[in-house]
């Protein structure tokens, strides 16, 4: 039947996983010191850990979206982004295992997540897409072809970057403005691979209202690493303005005026 309904299913999914997205974010975010005895590894330096934590908050905005939302097509591009991000995390715990805190509660979470959360994501999303007709809601107004075809060059300039990254750590080591281990640049890769493959969903559709929820939890995450950025300087090698937070900057500004822009065409339409 296709009456873009999220299926439950997949909401009962989606509330299970929110609390563990939150716990995440408060011991990375706030507790950078204890990840080791709380977290699956400890990890340095903290702009490290500050950048997964924000990353797991703005990931649990999409997902109570998922739980409590009311149409599958708002959601549905996380689906694929989220399933290579899982993926990529189960490959970097079996390339870098002696790294975890192995035995511990935290690991023993972390590897039950990653290991059926890229089986389980995909088939979810196989067989909820089944329920979007493809039709605009009342409301909605048409994503031009140019914004998405920007959006689909700078996904695949996005993914180029992630692949290099996780297929040669060494390549992130070097570039990257604050200090990574093999492990953390491969674990940066997997996130950034999440903006690189929702941008390909996104520019797939033309209804704006499936890239309104997916924008707003990129925008939430970073904005949270812009911040952890200001307040954690002594992180960057060459000083807190470099190329990472030239980009974050950019692509939150870019975002917002985006956002701003479509939503103020949507409400013409009410």
């Amino acid at each position: 039947m296709k009456n873009d309904m999220i299926f439950p299913v997949t909401r009962i999914v989606a509330v299970i996983v929110v609390p563990f997205l939150w716990l995440a974010f408060l011991i990375l975010f706030f507790f950078p010191d204890l990840t080791g005895e709380r977290f699956a590894w400890a990890i340095k330096p903290h702009m490290t850990s500050f950048y997964i934590g924000a990353a797991y908050l703005g990931g649990s905005w999409l997902q109570a979206n998922i739980a409590f939302g009311k149409r599958w097509h708002r959601v549905q591009a996380g689906f694929p982004a989220v399933t290579v991000f899982t993926a990529s995390m189960l490959i970097a715990t079996l390339l870098h295992w002696e790294r975890f805190s192995l035995g511990t509660l935290a690991f023993n979470l972390w590897l039950i997540l990653y290991i059926f959360s890229p089986f389980l994501i995909s088939a979810l999303w196989i067989y909820n897409r089944r329920s979007d007709s493809g039709a605009p809601e009342k409301s909605d107004v048409v994503v031009s072809a140019a914004a998405r075809l920007i959006t689909r060059l700078a996904g695949t300039v996005t993914l180029l970057f992630v692949a290099s990254g996780f297929l040669y750590p060494d390549f992130f080591i070097r570039i990257w403005p604050w200090v990574l281990t093999p492990l953390t640049a491969r674990v940066m890769a997997g996130w950034l691979s999440v903006i690189g493959v929702g941008a390909w969903m996104m520019a797939s559709d033309s209804r704006w209202t499936a890239w309104r929820v997916f924008l707003e939890s990129i925008f939430t995450g970073h904005i949270l690493v812009l911040a952890a950025a200001v307040m954690n300087p002594a992180d960057f090698s060459a000083g807190i303005f470099n190329w990472f937070t030239a980009l974050v900057a950019i692509l939150l500004i870019t975002i917002f005026v985006f956002y701003l822009s479509m939503e103020s065409q949507r409400r013409k339409n009410l």
